[in-house]
């Protein structure tokens, strides 16, 4: 029988919508390997009552019940003492988490400031998670058989105690069932296309293959049920080895690989370079490059073009963007042979198009046009993404950037 698990994330910024919630769908991604089933994902403000009546309802309901944020040193930090709210418990100093709170401030050169002490609360059936990439230390709280961890707000935090902390201590506490998951990534595909060529596989109970649209391609994405890892793997590799042999080299990568991550791959291995210019995406395209370890052995460097003025300053013939306008596929070709050539890279990557709000050159807003040049050959791939953002339109472009080198690679799965 699989365990019952929920997730709240608590914050009256994410209620807000001034920030998004990335540790929810990463604790759902990370579960079920444990066989803990989430059945529910809740939101909630800071507001204490409220934050103590989802609380209490998750723990009465799940055998284990994760909280994300709330853990700081202010006034609206208030996870704790909800958490003493639900299990009818008084909050209490530790004197070991006062140590390790003024250990981590003298590591920075400083006194700890009074309110952090705040952080160094517990209560009776808890104990304190350290937290090595800050001062929040979460809590691994336990009442009548049902289990609260709550784990600090920063992605980066949370993250990383759950992989050096929390994994561990959920891997010697659960046994049953366990769900696996393998996600395959295509590109170059329509989902209408990859459904049909994978029909005979859908519809599938254990495993169960779906489709999912995203950004980088059309995921493949395969969910075995099983009384082991190992018997889960077992169902996922005839599925697996079945859609390989459909898709070949439109699969690119699979799990949490990245485009940028198997564009690097492929350029490390090949002793492969590349620079870009860009107009539209203003220098996004470069930063998601160089967000890959080891960039610098690949990536040449970039010129951010905005004007036209600084194109034409950059290698891009005046005459080709008084002829097509800035906006076309001849110019994002060029740009991308200039950048290769100004910048002595094999490749080379040109975008440019049109964020918003208003049409340029008769192009309306949400048109992107992609060129890739590499010695004796261009080509370039014309987008049309929803108008309505100028970064979602960003954000799409430099997808598209990534996705067209990529592309220009056929390599074997």
């Amino acid at each position: 029988m699989l365990i019952k698990a929920e997730i709240i994330a608590s914050g009256t910024e994410l209620l807000m919508g001034e920030l998004q919630d990335s540790n929810s769908a990463y604790l759902a991604a990370q579960l079920p390997s444990f066989g803990l089933e989430v059945l529910r994902i809740t939101l909630v403000g800071d507001d204490i009552k409220q934050y103590g009546e989802v609380l209490f309802r998750a723990w009465q309901r799940a055998d284990f019940t994760f909280t994300t944020g709330g853990l700081g040193p202010t006034k609206d930090d208030v996870t704790r003492e909800t958490i003493a709210q639900v299990f009818q418990q008084e909050i209490f100093t530790d004197h070991q988490l006062v140590d390790d709170l003024k250990n981590i401030f003298r590591a920075r050169g400083t006194e700890m400031p009074a309110h952090n002490l705040k952080q160094a609360g517990l209560i009776d059936g808890a104990i304190g998670i350290p937290n090595r990439m800050g001062t929040a230390p979460g809590w691994w709280a336990e009442k009548n058989g049902h289990v609260i961890v709550a784990l600090p707000g920063p992605p980066n935090e949370l993250q990383h105690m759950w992989e050096n902390e929390i994994a561990v201590r959920l891997r010697s506490r659960v046994k049953g069932k366990v769900i696996l998951t393998r996600t395959l990534k295509t590109i170059g595909l329509a989902e209408a296309a990859v459904d049909e060529m994978i029909r005979d596989l859908l519809g599938l109970e254990n495993p169960y293959l779906g489709i999912y649209a995203k950004p980088d391609g059309i995921h493949l994405r395969i969910i075995a049920k099983a009384s082991t890892n190992a018997g889960a793997l077992d169902l996922i590799r005839p599925i697996e080895a079945q859609i390989r042999t459909v898709f070949k080299s439109s699969i690119w990568g699979s799990d949490s690989e990245t485009i940028e991550g198997s564009l690097g791959l492929l350029l490390t291995e090949r002793g492969l370079t590349v620079a870009t210019m860009e107009s539209c995406t203003g220098g996004m395209l470069a930063s998601k490059l160089t967000d890959v370890p080891g960039s610098s052995r690949y990536f040449m460097g970039s010129v951010v073009a905005y004007t036209n003025d600084l194109k034409i300053a950059s290698g891009v013939p005046a005459q080709l963007i008084k002829k097509h306008g800035a906006v076309s596929a001849q110019v994002a070709e060029a740009m991308a042979e200039a950048a290769r050539l100004r910048l002595g890279a094999d490749f080379g990557v040109g975008v440019t198009g049109v964020t918003g709000p208003e049409a340029i050159d008769g192009q309306i807003p949400g048109t992107v046009y992609v060129g890739v040049a590499q010695q004796g050959k261009t080509h370039s791939v014309h987008n049309r993404f929803p108008p309505y953002n100028r970064g979602l339109v960003k954000r799409r472009a430099t997808m598209a950037a990534l996705l067209a080198l990529r592309n220009t690679f056929d390599i074997p799965q």
